[in-house]
């Protein structure tokens, strides 16, 4: 469903007695807020203007965002295709105005108060499998948000780079297409269109269907009092991501959870880091799933930016912010 279609059709939904649609005007982003629109209607006779920002849905890791939002703009309104009840309680809870495409909203504004929640979900037609969002498709989508020009080597490059095999290239390439985050400069460069949108998608698909599969165990150290920044990793082989990551790149954050990406096995993490298998530990590994090519201190900021980001930790989620401003947007 498009942006205007879902804010028409929550307003065909609801009650015109109480609340009646009067125009929407269309805005590019200002003051670097993910701001659609302005959006004017009357509740009771009492006029409202909203900053809107339109999603087809919110996940977990988004809620920071839309808080950031609405304590930039005191006039912010979500307007969604479809919320799931415990997002909508989460939203209420932070006092984010809402409007849902089957006509329930939730609007706290200027002496106005309006709760409706009683329709039920629209129906949406079933999305056809997109390639770019496969466990397969979102490690080659990883390189492209890594190195974003990586679109314009041959098919057999990407493929030998990200390790996957070839006749999955053009599948992940048409996936991006279909959903517009890729367009056509000329007849040989291709442009990621929406790079902050599609690294959205990536880390939300990131959570539900690549990360679960790369979980390989879950330790502690050995030494309790040992400085986990003393630890010499291998680098080519195993680095430190989400809040270890973080601090290494913010020097803002102090971790309680450490997260490591190993192509190691468990025995060699034993050995060569003295880990200890728990599965309380503080340490969770993963497999690392990218070129080491990219291997730095941590890994690839984005990857942090989203550990970071998929936590529901307040300061996890602002050194995420700090890394995606300093690290990632100057470089879109």
């Amino acid at each position: 469903m498009k942006e205007e279609e879902i804010i028409h059709k929550a307003f065909d939904r609801l009650d015109k007695n109480v609340i009646v649609f009067l125009n929407w005007e269309t805005k590019e982003q200002r003051n670097d807020m993910n701001i659609d629109g302005l959006l004017n209607f009357l509740v009771n006779d009492h006029k409202l203007k909203f900053n809107v920002e339109i999603k087809k849905d919110v996940k977990n890791h988004q809620l920071y965002n839309l808080i950031e939002n609405k304590n930039h703009f005191k006039d912010f309104l979500l307007v969604a295709e479809k919320l799931y009840p415990k997002t909508k309680k989460e939203l209420r809870e932070n006092d984010i105005n809402y409007l849902e495409a089957n006509g329930n909203a939730y609007i706290n504004q200027n002496n106005v108060y309006l709760f409706i929640d009683t329709n039920k979900p629209l129906k949406t037609r079933k999305e056809k499998g997109n390639r770019a969002f496969t466990k397969t498709g979102l490690k080659v989508v990883f390189h492209f948000l890594i190195d974003p020009q990586l679109i314009n080597r041959t098919q057999r490059e990407i493929a030998d780079l990200t390790n996957v095999g070839l006749g999955n290239i053009p599948q992940v390439i048409n996936g991006l297409w279909e959903t517009d985050y890729l367009l056509k400069l000329n007849t040989k460069e291709y442009v990621i269109n929406g790079y902050e949108e599609l690294l959205d998608k990536w880390i939300a698909e990131f959570d539900q269907t690549l990360r679960p599969t790369l979980f390989k165990q879950r330790f502690r150290f050995q030494n309790r009092d040992l400085n986990w920044r003393e630890i010499d990793l291998n680098t080519n082989k195993t680095l430190w991501g989400g809040e270890p990551a973080g601090d290494l790149l913010t020097n803002y954050l102090r971790p309680e959870e450490f997260t490591l990406y190993t192509t190691e096995t468990n025995k060699d993490l034993m050995i060569n880091y003295r880990l200890v298998p728990d599965e309380d530990g503080e340490i969770f590994v993963y497999e690392m799933f990218w070129n080491t090519k990219f291997n730095n201190k941590t890994v690839p900021k984005e990857l942090v930016y989203a550990d970071l980001m998929i936590t529901n930790n307040q300061r996890c989620r602002e050194t995420a912010k700090m890394i995606f401003d300093e690290r990632i947007k100057p470089n879109i």
